[in-house]
């Protein structure tokens, strides 16, 4: 006799198939395998049971003893199969959420969005991508990500609209940018909206420019307004966060204001994903 752990539930549904049509070839027909294989399988089957469950002839098919007693055992052994199936469908899995975050988001009063979110969804997994904005629609385009939080310029209706923010210049105390014959930009790369506004506001108010320095990085940029390249246009939120001081705004022309919106790629936003915007909508009241 073969070892126990080789019995294969097929062979059992092709004994069933057999034991309940008593024809190998109505038995193949319902299962949608050949004759051969049937027959295959009933061989197997009897080889590692070391019994004989089928007694054959040339007209007939009868069961044997052994064969009437394994026909309740084999419905019992794949009925439990089943069961173990549909069981599979109804756990209650962790879900995940891919979302994509601008850095500005990072260090803004986001975080405080997540942390309500998990004490309320203790087994959503959540995995972040932090990017620029038009570079976290690639994303979503892609499928990478699930739900993207970002900015977008005032003329512009995409998405679900969260809040509205003001934008504000940054620079180092010590600088006098206003008194330089070009104004010193630290931006992000082309495509960003802070940089797009912060020239066609120096534009708008006849102001030369130049780019002194560029990242894709917030902290950089930061990083090198403090250094004293140059003032850079954000969120006016981000002066409540340590990362700007001791930076001050300086006296360049106001720039409109910028919208923060929550997209996917789909028709409907999912349970937990409508959860995070509302816990948004809260955080940061229009």
């Amino acid at each position: 006799m073969r070892d126990k752990s080789d019995l294969d539930l097929q062979h059992l549904r092709s004994f069933l198939a057999v034991a309940e049509t008593l024809h190998f070839t109505s038995a193949a027909h319902r299962r949608g395998i050949s004759q051969s294989t049937i027959s295959q399988h009933i061989n197997r089957l009897e080889e590692t049971l070391d019994v004989s469950l089928l007694s054959r002839s040339t007209k007939v098919v009868e069961l044997t003893q052994a064969g009437q007693t394994l026909i309740s055992l084999a419905r019992d052994i794949l009925q439990q199969q089943d069961h173990i199936f549909e069981l599979s469908t109804t756990l209650d899995r962790p879900q995940h959420i891919r979302i994509g975050l601008t850095e500005d988001l990072v260090l803004s009063e986001f975080p405080r969005v997540l942390r309500n979110f998990r004490k309320q969804n203790p087994k959503t997994k959540i995995s972040q991508t932090i990017a620029l904005s038009h570079q976290l629609r690639n994303e979503l385009n892609k499928g990478e990500i699930d739900l993207m939080f970002g900015m977008q310029g005032p003329n512009e209706g995409h998405g679900v609209p969260l809040w509205q923010e003001k934008l504000s210049w940054y620079a180092y105390p010590e600088e006098k940018l206003v008194d330089e014959a070009s104004i010193p930009l630290v931006v992000f790369p082309e495509g960003s909206v802070t940089r797009r506004i912060a020239i066609e506001t120096l534009n708008r108010y006849k102001l030369r420019w130049h780019i002194a320095f560029c990242s894709e990085s917030l902290g950089a940029l930061l990083a090198a307004v403090k250094a004293g390249y140059g003032c850079t246009l954000q969120p006016a939120f981000l002066k409540r966060s340590v990362l700007t001081e001791p930076v001050f705004l300086p006296a360049l022309p106001e720039a409109p204001s910028v919208n923060f919106v929550a997209f996917n790629d789909r028709p409907e936003f999912s349970a937990p994903e409508q959860q995070l915007i509302d816990g948004a909508k809260a955080i940061f009241p229009a």
